[in-house]
């Protein structure tokens, strides 16, 4: 039986008050791959997004509770397992961060999330 993980391997690259920019490298045996699709596994977008959550939360003091919504989500190219992608969260306004996913492949997903 293989042990999943949860969460990508995590790296700091650069912090400021208003951005941080996070190395995501995509393990083989990530939880969300079981299923999505066997014969060719993706990063689901949901997962993507929990994730943006998790780190606004943990670098911003962002509360998920007050999340308004979720603007301009595009998912542009699919991550697969063993990808190194750039994690990119920045604050645009007092409660509205946009975030951008992308590696050597090009995209992957961009949007801005609204708090109240």
């Amino acid at each position: 039986m293989t042990d999943f993980v949860y969460q990508a391997e995590l790296e700091l690259i650069e912090q400021s008050d208003s951005r941080v920019e996070l190395s995501l490298t995509i393990p083989e045996n990530l939880y969300y791959f079981q299923g999505h699709f066997p014969q060719a596994p993706i990063l689901p977008g949901v997962a993507q997004l929990d994730w943006v959550m998790n780190y606004l939360t943990q670098y911003f003091a962002t509360d998920r509770e007050k999340l308004v919504s979720v603007d301009a989500l595009k998912f542009q190219h699919i991550v697969r397992p063993g990808y190194q992608v750039t994690l990119t969260l920045e604050q645009v306004k007092a409660n509205k961060y946009a975030f951008s996913y992308f590696s050597s492949h090009g995209q992957h997903a961009s949007g801005k999330v609204v708090f109240a």
